[in-house]
């Protein structure tokens, strides 16, 4: 739960002036942009406020809308596709690689109230992050406008990615593509390694590693490694035009 409203710093003033710039909306509740900069490596600084603050609830939410309006756009623009084509364009357009470009491509991440350990640690250039940050905003400004805000911000930055989805047939999961071009191109299959896991049990953070022939082509990390497994494979596809063939053979 939002906590009780209390005069903003000058700190939160300039990073509330500074987001909503970006944004490009301005929130009638302030308190909700702020939750929804604030990453979770923030609580052992605002011990007073407690562990639930943070914007994990509110990505939560933010995600739901998301989907909701993705869904409702492709649902109207693209009668002739069935229900999972519909589903595999949506997913391609909301993976972490493709939320995260937008918030860093906007610069949402100068402003990530995030704490001294993770930020030391690249936290404000983590995939994961700069996606859930993305969802966590689209979720303050549903609850602060309503949907029509949410929505505006939602095709501002993402209906150019769609388009180009549908146009180039990108819809296909990365771990599919991946494969289909190593076996085409060098007639192998891609292998997926664990390098890392950190976090606690109900937290857990993995980075995984995208091979051919041994080699590392794409790293990526996710709350699960399925999903690390699935953003490497998406860091190896922009990679892979740069190998050659005989490298590999």
């Amino acid at each position: 739960m939002l906590q009780k409203k209390t005069a903003l710093s000058q700190e939160e003033l300039l990073i509330v002036k500074g987001a909503e710039e970006i944004i490009g909306y301005s929130f009638k509740d302030s308190q909700l942009l702020l939750l929804a900069l604030t990453h979770r490596s923030y609580v052992n600084q605002l011990k007073k406020k407690g562990e639930l603050y943070n914007n994990e609830r509110i990505e939560f939410l933010g995600d739901a809308v998301l989907e909701l309006a993705i869904s409702e756009y492709l649902y109207s623009m693209y009668p002739e596709f069935a229900e999972g084509i519909l589903t595999l364009i949506r997913s391609t357009v909301v993976r972490t690689t493709s939320l995260s470009a937008v918030s860093e491509r906007i610069g949402i991440n100068k402003f990530i109230i995030m704490g001294h350990g993770e930020e030391k640690t690249g936290g404000r250039m983590k995939q994961y992050i700069l996606a859930n940050v993305f969802e966590s905003i689209t979720g303050a400004i549903y609850l602060d406008g309503g949907m029509k805000p949410a929505t505006e911000f939602i095709f501002k930055n993402l209906k150019e990615a769609i388009e180009y989805v549908v146009e180039n047939k990108k819809f296909v999961d990365p771990k599919t593509q991946l494969q289909e071009l190593t076996q085409s191109i060098f007639k192998t299959t891609p292998v997926y390694s664990i390098i890392s896991e950190s976090g606690p049990a109900h937290q857990k953070e993995y980075v995984s590693a995208a091979l051919i022939d041994g080699k590392e082509i794409g790293r990526g990390s996710g709350t699960s490694k399925q999903r690390a497994e699935e953003v490497a494979a998406e860091v190896a596809l922009l990679n892979i035009d740069n190998l050659k063939p005989n490298e590999n053979a």
